[in-house]
């Protein structure tokens, strides 16, 4: 079964997210022997309707080329700023 988590931020409200909060998806994986039953799909959109219930704006993620078609498919657009990461 898929693992889903969240969270939610506030920033600075802008005219295109007035409430200024933004959605972050992270830790979504589903055991290899529950793939493409539909799983991570209905978790990704219930966590997605509990980021509009609290008004984000946006909703950030990284993906794997694997599961990127998925996000494609619920509306996720390529960003030209990758995330970048250091580990110490």
């Amino acid at each position: 079964m898929p693992v889903r988590n969240g969270r939610t931020c506030r920033d600075t409200p802008t005219a295109r997210n007035p409430l200024g909060a933004d959605g972050y998806v992270f830790s979504v994986a589903t055991d290899p022997d529950a793939r493409r039953r539909g799983y991570a799909r209905a978790c990704v959109e219930a966590l997605l309707e509990w980021f509009r219930e609290r008004g984000a704006g946006r909703v950030r993620l990284t993906a794997s080329p694997q599961a990127e078609p998925l996000y494609r498919s619920l509306g996720f657009t390529p960003r030209p700023d990758p995330l970048l990461e250091l580990m110490l």
